[in-house]
C-alpha cells in the first residue's frame, strides 16, 4: 500500500465517517499553485453561471418576463404562484396553508402541496418588484450554477484541489437529474443546494473550522430550510445520512468511532432543531390530512438502462471503479461505493425493470408501502447518487500520481466525463417545449395574454370575482393569478396530482368538451352554486370551448388575446 493510500485509509479518525479526510501531505504546496479559498469559490461560481448561461440560460435572461419553462405542464405555473402566493399571504395576514384565492368559493389546503415557502420567502424582493414570472426564471437560472456551486465547496474542502473540485462540482450541479427537473420548472427539485452545502458543513467541523455548537445551528437551519423547499427530498436525505454514518461507524477503525459517534450525536440534534423549526408546518398538515391523499401514486422504478442511457454516466461509473482500483483500501472509497450501491438499489423502486421488461419486484418493495415513502418517487434519489459520484469525481482527480502518461490518462478521462455532462446543458429547454399541438404560427411566443399583462382584466372583471380559466398552457389560471397579484379568485386549479385534477379545471368545466344535455344542465348548477362570474379562454385554444358555450347561449367577447364569457 502506498503513502497516499495509507493516509487515506485512515481518514474516518479525523472527522466524519461519511466524509473523512484525505491525504494532506503536499497542501502548502498545493496552495501556491491555486486561489485561496474565497478567491477560488468566486472563481468556480462565475465559471459555473457562465457554462449554464451560454448553454442554455441566455434566452431565459434575454426575455425574463415571459413564461418560457414548461408551459405545456403544470408544475412550472404553479411554482410561479406559489413564489407570489407566500409574500401575499404573508403580508395580508393569511393563513399561507390554506388558500381561497384558487379552489374556489372554499378553496384549498396547501399543506399537503409542494409550495416550497422557503423559496418564496428567498425570492421575495425578486417577486416584488419584478412579478413571479421573473422570480422563476431566475432561480432557474441560479439552480444548477449554485449547486453546483456548493458541491465545488464540499470537492475542494475534501481534496483540497481546485480544479478536481470545479469537475466534481459540474458532474452535480449539471447532472441529467438537475437539467431535467430545470426544463420542467421544477422549483422543489431543482433547488438541490443544500445537500452539498451540509456536507460542506460536516467537513468544517472536521477540520476545527466551526466548532460544534456553530455546527449544529448551521446544520439545523439547512436542514429546516431544506424542509421547506421539498419536504420528500429532507425525509430522504435524513435516511441517506442515517445510513451513511451507520456505515461508516462499521468501516471505522475500533479508535475512530467515538469520533464518528460524536458526529452522530451532533447530526440528531440538528435534526430535532430543524424538526422544532419546521413544528407550525407540520402540526398543521397532520391536523389536516386530506382524507383523499390516502390515494398515494404508486411508486415508479428507475429503468436499469437509464444508468447507460448517458455517456457522462458510463463514464462516471468508470471513474467510481478506477477509484477503486487505485485506493483499494480506503475507507472513503468503500463508503462512497457502498453509498451509491444502497442509493441506486433504492431508487429502483418496488419492482426492477429493464428497458421494457419486468424483472421481479426487488425484497425492499414494501418500503414503499410505508406511511412517509407512500406518495415519494424513488428515482428522485438519482439526486443523491450524483452527489456521490461527483464526490468520487474529485477525489479520482486529485489522488496522488507520480506517473505522468497515467496522469495524462486519468484527466483526459475525467474532462470527458464533465464535458458529456455539460453538454446535458442544452436539452434542458426540452422541458420548457409547448406541446406539438401548439404551433410557432400558433403561439409565436409565450407571452402572456394582453388581458393580463396590460392590466385589462380590471375592465372586465371584478376585483374578488370567481373566474374560470380555460387554457392548454399548464396551469394557466395560476399562472394569470399570480401575475394579477390575486386581483380575481379562480374556480379551479391543479396543486397536487393525488388532490386536484392535472386539467386545473373544475370537473363539471372539464367534462364539457364532450358535451352533452345532462353534463351541460351539470355545469349551470355549478356555475351557480360557486358564484363563476367569467370564462376566461386563451385564444390559442379557444376553437372547440366557442362551440361548446356558444350551443349552450354563452356569448363570447374577444379581448387581449381573451375570450370573455359572461356566465351571470
Amino acid at each position: 500500500m502506498t503513502a497516499s493510500e495509507a493516509e487515506q485509509s485512515g481518514s474516518l479518525a479525523s472527522g466524519t465517517a461519511a466524509l473523512p479526510r484525505l491525504a494532506t501531505a503536499g497542501r502548502a504546496a498545493m496552495r501556491a499553485r491555486v486561489p485561496g479559498p474565497a478567491l477560488a469559490g468566486l472563481l468556480a461560481l462565475a465559471a459555473y453561471l457562465a457554462v449554464f448561461i451560454i448553454c442554455y440560460a441566455f434566452t431565459l435572461l434575454r426575455h425574463a418576463g415571459l413564461p418560457q419553462i414548461g408551459q405545456g405542464q403544470d408544475d412550472a405555473n404553479f411554482f410561479a404562484w406559489s413564489l407570489r402566493w407566500w409574500p401575499y399571504a404573508i403580508s395580508h395576514g393569511l393563513n399561507p396553508l390554506y388558500s381561497r384565492q384558487i379552489g374556489a368559493p372554499a378553496g384549498f389546503g396547501l399543506s399537503w402541496a409542494t409550495t416550497s415557502p422557503a423559496l418564496g420567502i428567498i425570492m421575495w424582493p425578486v417577486t416584488a418588484a419584478f412579478g413571479s414570472i421573473v422570480s422563476l426564471n431566475l432561480l432557474m437560472v441560479a439552480s444548477a450554477p449554485v449547486s453546483a456551486w456548493t458541491a465545488f465547496l464540499a470537492a475542494r474542502r475534501l481534496t483540497g484541489r481546485f480544479w478536481a473540485a470545479l469537475a466534481g462540482g459540474a458532474v452535480y450541479g449539471f447532472s441529467p437529474y438537475e437539467i431535467g427537473h430545470i426544463g420542467s420548472g421544477q422549483a422543489n427539485l431543482a433547488a438541490i443546494m443544500l445537500f452539498p452545502l451540509m456536507v460542506y458543513l460536516a467537513l468544517l467541523w472536521r477540520d476545527g473550522k466551526l466548532s460544534a455548537p456553530v455546527f449544529t445551528g448551521l446544520l439545523a437551519i439547512a436542514l429546516a430550510a431544506e424542509f421547506y423547499i421539498f419536504n420528500e427530498a429532507f425525509t430522504e436525505w435524513t435516511v441517506l445520512c442515517a445510513a451513511a454514518l451507520v456505515i461508516g461507524f462499521a468501516l471505522a477503525r475500533p479508535a475512530q468511532r467515538r469520533t464518528v459517534a460524536r458526529l452522530a450525536g451532533l447530526c440528531a440534534v440538528a435534526w430535532a432543531g430543524a424538526l422544532v423549526l419546521a413544528s407550525p408546518y407540520i402540526v398543521y398538515a397532520l391536523a389536516h390530512y386530506p382524507p383523499m391523499f390516502t390515494r398515494a401514486i404508486p411508486a415508479t422504478s428507475m429503468n436499469l438502462n437509464i444508468v447507460l442511457a448517458y455517456p457522462s454516466g458510463i463514464l462516471l461509473l468508470v471513474v467510481l471503479l478506477a477509484l477503486v482500483l487505485r485506493t483499494w483500501s480506503s475507507r472513503l472509497t468503500w463508503l462512497l461505493v457502498i453509498m451509491f450501491v444502497l442509493i441506486v438499489a433504492l431508487a429502483m423502486g418496488p419492482v426492477a425493470v429493464a428497458g421494457s421488461r419486468q424483472l421481479g419486484s426487488v425484497p425492499w418493495a414494501r418500503l414503499w408501502s410505508l406511511p412517509l415513502a407512500r406518495s415519494a418517487e424513488p428515482t428522485r434519489l438519482t439526486l443523491f447518487a450524483y452527489l456521490v459520484l461527483a464526490l468520487a469525481a474529485a477525489l479520482w482527480l486529485a489522488a496522488p500520481l507520480k506517473d505522468t502518461l497515467w496522469l495524462a490518462v486519468r484527466w483526459t478521462i475525467g474532462v470527458a466525463a464533465v464535458a458529456l455532462v455539460v453538454a446535458h446543458v442544452p436539452y434542458a429547454s426540452a422541458g420548457s417545449a409547448l406541446p406539438a399541438a401548439q404551433s410557432a404560427a400558433a403561439r409565436p411566443t409565450h407571452a402572456l395574454p394582453a388581458f393580463i399583462s396590460s392590466g385589462m382584466y380590471r375592465d372586465y372583471l371584478r376585483p374578488g370575482e370567481i373566474v374560470v380559466v380555460v387554457s392548454d398552457r399548464g396551469d394557466a389560471g395560476m399562472l394569470f393569478q399570480a401575475d394579477t397579484d390575486f386581483y380575481f379568485r379562480l374556480a379551479g386549479g391543479y396543486i397536487n396530482i393525488a388532490l386536484t385534477d392535472t386539467s386545473g379545471l373544475p370537473a363539471p368545466v372539464e367534462r364539457l368538451i364532450n358535451p352533452t344535455p345532462a353534463l351541460e344542465q351539470q355545469f349551470r348548477v355549478y356555475i351557480r352554486q360557486a358564484g363563476v362570474g367569467a370564462i376566461l379562454v386563451e385564444q390559442a385554444w379557444s376553437a372547440p370551448w366557442m362551440q361548446v358555450f356558444s350551443r349552450m347561449g354563452l356569448h363570447g367577447t374577444p379581448v387581449g388575446g381573451m375570450t370573455l364569457y359572461r356566465t351571470g
